[in-house]
């Protein structure tokens, strides 16, 4: 068992910096951490992106650390997916597009205890990416000159976690995950003067390297009912994190060439520490469930983003509060019939009030998604699929919208380590 355990973590330790791959992203994650990306599990994403009060034994869903004690005694579970995300970025004059996609989740679970599991693994939290230019026009001195803005990067975790079901009172599950952040935040910003072949271009560049623990808290309370269904309350809450920051600035002057740059001075360079302080979240849900039937479930959430700062410097001016609903459901026909009956349809809509406020207007998203959870031979293993189209912000006020089409797959298995084997 423990042999198995080991292998697991050292993979995970290997693919730590794998697996993201960006061609563009969203021009909004110029804000806050960057464009979120760690959608929770492929199964909750199908549904909405519900979480507190889901509570299953065949998938980790480590956004609410209490559900892990629904993992039976004797089981090992493992869950890894892929996603893919397709960018339409429209303003009132052009549009773009482009693609980002990686390892969504690595994700694990077994019990300690009748009453105590624990679960780990890896993901992203963010990803930065993005370019803009801002021009001006030419002057009888220096002529046109022109901002470049450009930004890379972003913010993984790994976590462990565990949760506890008190055996005198079962009816109510708490649990922690302790989440190590780290990651790299780049962005520059560069002064050119097309109309001027001597005029030297200059760059100011910013490197941010992120490393800290944080803290996620979560509870369940579950009810179930003589006819077999079950009525799950879910709570969640996040501490605000403050990440230390190792921090390299530098600007320097540059001349091109045939689309090489030159470093013809370097003016100032430094090495200093700093902090990104991020928000404390908070989250209720509730489900109603028939087991091997249906599922519906319900999530508020609430994220204090108006308390973000980057090296002390505050956006208030930019970035607000969050508001989140969710809103899913699973129906599986008859898990003793035919394949296709077999197979749990699943179905949800998000949406979000937004982060960030650009020309007095609200950068909402709202998407709709769908999955399939296919069933393997094997009980309690399965291949999910899930779909999810969505739109954030607005062609409005020289804005920009973006159309995002979500793809992920992921495999869940659950195998029994955790017993022993009677021969005969």
């Amino acid at each position: 068992m423990y042999k198995k355990i080991v292998f697991i973590l050292l993979f995970l330790s290997f693919v730590i910096d794998a697996g993201a791959q960006n061609t563009v992203s969203s021009p909004y994650s110029k804000y806050g951490i960057g464009d979120n990306v760690g959608f929770t599990n492929t199964i909750n994403a199908s549904m909405g992106g519900i979480y507190n009060a889901l509570r299953r034994n065949n998938f980790v869903n480590h956004r609410n650390p209490a559900s892990y004690t629904a993992i039976d005694t004797q089981s090992f579970v493992f869950d890894i997916g892929y996603y893919s995300n397709n960018i339409t970025l429209q303003s009132n004059s052009a549009v773009s597009k482009g693609n980002t996609g990686g390892i969504s989740h690595i994700l694990f679970a077994f019990p300690l205890s009748k009453t105590l599991k624990m679960a780990g693994g890896i993901l992203p939290v963010s990803v930065i990416d993005f370019s803009a230019a801002e021009s001006f026009p030419k002057d009888s001195i220096i002529g046109s000159h022109k901002f470049i803005y450009d930004g890379e990067g972003g913010i993984n975790k790994v976590m462990l976690g565990i949760a506890y079901q008190p055996s005198f009172f079962d009816k109510l599950s708490i649990g922690v995950n302790a989440e190590y952040l780290f990651g790299n935040y780049y962005r520059s910003s560069t002064l050119t003067f097309p109309d001027s072949a001597n005029t030297l271009s200059s760059r100011t560049e910013y490197n941010y390297s992120i490393s800290a623990f944080n803290f996620n808290f979560g509870a369940q309370y579950l009810q179930t009912f003589n006819n077999g269904d079950a009525l799950t309350i879910g709570f969640n809450y996040v501490l605000p994190a403050h990440l230390p920051t190792k921090n390299q600035y530098r600007h320097y002057t540059f001349s091109s060439a045939a689309a090489i740059e030159t470093i013809r001075d370097s003016i100032k360079y430094s090495n200093t520490t700093g902090e990104i302080q991020l928000p404390q979240s908070v989250g209720v849900g509730l489900s109603y469930a028939r087991e091997n039937k249906f599922l519906f479930g319900l999530d508020l959430g609430y994220e204090q983003w108006s308390n973000f700062s980057l090296q002390g410097v505050t956006y208030e001016q930019i970035l607000k509060d969050n508001y989140t609903l969710n809103i899913g459901c699973e129906y599986k026909p008859n898990v003793y019939g035919n394949y296709l009956e077999k197979i749990a349809y699943r179905l949800g809509v998000n949406y979000q009030t937004g982060i960030i406020t650009l020309r007095n207007t609200n950068i909402s998203q709202i998407g709709i998604a769908l999955g399939f959870g296919l069933p393997i031979k094997k009980q309690g293993t399965q291949v999910n699929l899930y779909l999810e189209y969505g739109k954030k912000g607005t062609t409005q006020n020289d804005l920009i919208r973006e159309n995002y089409l979500r793809v992920g797959i992921s495999f869940s298995a659950r195998d029994r380590w955790f017993f022993k084997r009677k021969y005969q």
